[in-house]
């Protein structure tokens, strides 16, 4: 369940604090009176790293089990991005690298996974997870964008998966393709869909909905409300203040094969804020606050008294998320 979780936070922010490059530097551009466009940019040549923290707690509910089991997660993962190709129409081709994972979990108070590719252990050789994740890091997807920098296709997900396939344990290599599905990397780098359509100016509101295909999750629509609050000085750079709150919940996705597995999430609340570069084309800084309900509902057993039984598992989850663009050069 927590990997599966550990999907929707990703592409709702693509942000950064810089200690190097671009980002070091005090921005040359000035805020006009008017309406200003707030538009991605991926200029040729460009190097960018990105970090991602996701922290959770769950009250998860077991059937016949009294009390709740109180889970927490730390989940944290950077990427680095690379400017292939720019099309003289807009658009072009980035690389993506998976460069680290770590994750740390505890159940009832007892820790379950604690893991971290840049520190490595002895216990390495005996850790399920440790296994499944050094599968991908390392591991290079291409993106496509379209002239308006949208994520037109992906290549290299097939070639990712096979990697999880290739040994290890089954439910375990289930859990992690679950999380690195198409949909997950997808939102990493189709920011433009959260920017506006048309230039803005302080005060300024657009809606962002979408409907996003997260594996066994199904279908999450997203329905949000993004506000200009203004322009703010946020470290060297010159930002416009972005403010999202808005909902988020699932629905089936018909083109799915859950394997008699469903999932649902409900009540998703959203509340976060966001600082974008306009000169650079990006954001800069992000943090997120999510509240939701999850229902899983999975076979009991393939045989005996549990043979065509299911049982339900639910969970309140609260999320904090913070991503930092760690460096653009």
């Amino acid at each position: 369940m927590f990997l599966i979780t550990a999907t929707l936070v990703s592409g709702l922010f693509w942000v950064g604090c810089d200690k190097s490059g671009k980002l070091n530097t005090a921005s040359t551009f000035k805020p006009s009176s008017g309406p200003v466009e707030l538009k991605a940019k991926w200029p040729m040549g460009e190097r960018v790293v990105q970090s991602m923290e996701l922290k959770q707690t769950a009250d998860i509910s077991v059937p016949n089990q009294p009390d709740p089991i109180k889970q927490e997660l730390t989940l944290g993962q950077q990427y680095g991005l690379t400017v292939l190709k720019q099309n003289p129409e807009g658009g072009g081709e980035v690389e993506m690298e998976i460069l680290s994972i770590r994750m740390a979990m505890s159940m009832g108070g007892k820790p379950m996974i604690n893991y971290d590719s840049a520190k490595k252990s002895a216990d390495d050789a005996k850790n399920p997870v440790a296994a499944m994740f050094q599968k991908v890091i390392g591991a290079k997807l291409q993106y496509f964008m379209d002239a308006s920098n949208r994520v037109e296709r992906i290549e290299g997900i097939d070639a990712l998966v096979g990697r999880l396939d290739s040994g290890g344990r089954a439910d375990m290599t289930a859990g992690f393709k679950s999380m690195f599905n198409e949909g997950y990397f997808k939102q990493i780098m189709d920011t433009s869909r959260y920017l506006p359509a048309n230039p803005v100016q302080p005060g300024d509101t657009w809606p962002i909905q979408m409907d996003l295909p997260m594996g066994p999750v199904g279908i999450m629509s997203i329905d949000y409300t993004v506000t200009f609050q203004g322009w703010e000085q946020h470290g060297k750079r010159t930002c416009a203040r972005l403010e999202i709150q808005g909902t988020l919940k699932s629905k089936p996705d018909p083109n799915s094969t859950p394997n008699g597995m469903s999932m649902n999430i409900s009540e998703g609340n959203v509340t976060g804020v966001s600082w974008f570069d306009p000169e650079l084309g990006m954001v800069i800084d992000a943090n997120a606050d999510q509240d939701m309900k999850m229902t899983m509902t999975m076979p009991m057993g393939p045989r005996g008294p549990a043979a065509n039984k299911t049982q339900t598992i639910s969970s309140a989850m609260k999320q904090v998320i913070n991503i930092k663009l760690e460096s653009v050069k």
